[in-house]
């Protein structure tokens, strides 16, 4: 009888044993994906991120140049021979957005190279197409400037380049 009484107590305990290894089981599952979660994107990791470290007080302004620039545009689809171009006066000025560390760097450079400056902003304005002279942002063409004149002043030394007071109109 006593081993009989042993097996129907063990039963149970093992039901018990059971339920509680089932009960932890279903509580981790539960608990553990919340306490691994994803941190929330801050906004300082994100400037950091876009190499925006020190604040934009902290720039300088290095005057490149006044332009007037007269260019025969023409349209982007003109691929047909006998369209005549546009005739265009361009007029703008432009300027360097530096850290005040590159500023002195970035000045003697443009004393230095001022030729070669000068030719290619007006290279690249005068291989500009129409709609690329008359977007009011200059979005497309201040792009290209800043890729042709990045190697002259220094790969990394221009933070932004600033079209200030253009002006294009017909001639």
């Amino acid at each position: 009888m006593f081993i009989g009484s042993h097996k129907s107590i063990s039963a149970p305990i093992e039901v018990v044993q059971r339920a509680v290894v089932a009960l932890l089981l279903i509580g981790t599952v539960i608990v553990l994906p919340g306490c691994g979660g994803e941190a929330k994107a801050k906004l300082e990791d994100y400037l950091v991120e876009l190499e925006f470290e020190t604040p934009l007080e902290s720039t300088r302004e290095v005057e490149l140049g006044s332009y007037i620039i007269s260019v025969a545009a023409r349209r982007q689809d003109a691929s047909k021979q006998g369209t005549k171009p546009q005739w265009m006066q361009v007029r703008f000025k432009l300027l360097a957005v530096v850290d005040p560390r590159n500023e002195s760097a970035v000045k003697s450079e443009v004393a230095r190279h001022r030729g070669m400056l000068d030719d290619t902003v007006l290279l690249v304005c005068r291989s500009a197409s129409l709609e690329e002279l008359v977007d009011s942002r200059w979005s497309i063409l201040k792009a290209k400037i800043i890729d042709s004149v990045r190697p002259i002043l220094g790969q990394d030394r221009l933070r932004q380049l600033l079209v200030i007071d253009n002006i294009c109109e017909p001639i």
